[in-house]
């Protein structure tokens, strides 16, 4: 049966990272809501406002892959109840589980050089200044069925833990 795992954290907790090499081992489609937002902008210009259509397409993504029968690895911020409702409902729709994760990294310290530094390889995707990621709204998710702290941590050690439980071995 297929799954829609949802990952969810801030900017530069190392969930986009970990959503490509999740699915490259679990075999999973990867939605990533930047990439359909920032196509957007590109056809419509660097400012336009995409609102909610970069999640509506991932959902509409997303919901076509779990009738398939593929897994889906969903990544977006997922900031608020709203956002994550979205993936739940399609999730309900396709009659497929869905699995909340969610990616966080406690350490500023190491934050800092992250968004600085980091390859999204989305061409046209504005970096994230810290200040933008320190104001962003974040509502707690009492539905997180895991949640992984990518401080100090290896990024492959995060994949792992994050394998294990969603394929726990007997």
């Amino acid at each position: 049966m297929a799954r829609l795992i949802m990952l969810s954290g801030l900017p530069g907790s190392g969930k986009s990272t970990l959503g490509r090499i999740l699915s490259e081992r679990i075999g999973a489609c990867l939605v990533r809501v930047d990439v359909l937002e920032q196509d957007m902008r590109n056809m419509c210009g660097p400012d336009h406002d995409v609102g909610t259509k970069g999640y509506a397409a991932g959902y509409k993504l997303a919901s076509e892959h779990l009738i398939s029968g593929h897994d889906v690895i969903a990544d977006a911020v997922n900031a608020v109840e709203a956002a994550r409702d979205g993936w739940r409902t399609i999730a309900t729709q396709a009659r497929a589980p869905i699995i909340e994760i969610e990616i966080l990294c406690s350490s500023l310290d190491e934050v800092k050089p992250r968004l600085k530094t980091r390859d999204t390889g989305i061409k046209g995707l504005r970096q994230v200044s810290l200040k933008d990621r320190q104001q962003r709204r974040w509502d707690d998710n009492p539905h997180a069925n895991f949640r992984v702290d990518t401080a100090g941590r290896s990024i492959n050690a995060c994949a792992d833990e994050i394998e294990h439980f969603l394929n726990p071995v007997d």
